[in-house]
């Protein structure tokens, strides 16, 4: 066999140059077993796949901490607007103090015109009422006009008498009340037109009278 050892020559061991090949190899034409391409040796890491897992790991971890702090900002917003401001709401003002001046209340006043109006202000009324008082005064007077306000009168000498008209014939009323220094009787009488003249009188005795648009039962 040309190139191969004269006969006779001690063979070579087998695996080695010039020698059979040895248990586990394959036959002659083939690359020996740790030659095959496309398995790396074992125990190797791809470091592309490294570095994908630490970039999804740091994505994360960013994702997190932005979401931290739009919760912690969005919260204390929230709060700002829903608690009170400290600095300028006394929690304590919430009424009077013993030392504060009580509110002071006085009940309305009669309108008490100069002049007491005898017809509405709109013009003429479409009824005509007659108020009169007798007997001895002074007396004091109270009973609405034409416009319908309710007066006052002090201390009016009497007979008394007052003619208007009005377009409300419910909203008619006279009344006298004793002046102080009167002491006989004194009445009083309305007359709305169509109706009946209503009177009430008081005695000595008595203080005051009323007389309305009807009869009081």
């Amino acid at each position: 066999m040309p190139g191969g050892p004269p006969a006779g020559w001690p063979g070579t061991a087998p695996g080695m140059p010039g020698g059979p090949p040895g248990h586990g190899w394959p036959p002659p034409g083939y690359p020996p077993p740790f030659a095959h391409p496309g398995y790396p040796p074992s125990g190797a890491r791809s470091s592309t796949g490294t570095g994908q897992v630490v970039g999804i790991v740091i994505a994360v971890v960013v994702v997190l901490v932005l979401g931290f702090c739009a919760c912690v900002c969005g919260g204390s917003t929230l709060l700002g607007d829903i608690a009170p401001d400290s600095a300028t709401e006394d929690p304590y003002d919430r009424g009077y103090y013993d030392d504060d001046p009580e509110p002071s209340w006085s009940p309305p006043q009669p309108f008490q015109p100069s002049a007491p109006a005898t017809r509405p202000a709109d013009g003429p009324g479409r009824y005509a009422v007659t108020y009169e008082v007798t007997g001895t005064g002074p007396v004091d007077l109270q009973f609405y006009d034409g416009d319908g306000y309710f007066i006052q009168q002090e201390k009016a000498r009497l007979p008394w008498r007052m003619e208007l008209r009005t377009d409300d014939p419910d909203r008619v009323l006279v009344s006298a009340a004793r002046a102080d220094d009167n002491e006989g009787g004194f009445r009083c009488a309305t007359t709305v037109a169509g109706r009946p003249r209503v009177t009430d009188a008081v005695g000595p005795d008595g203080w005051r009278v009323q007389c309305h648009a009807r009869p009081i039962r």
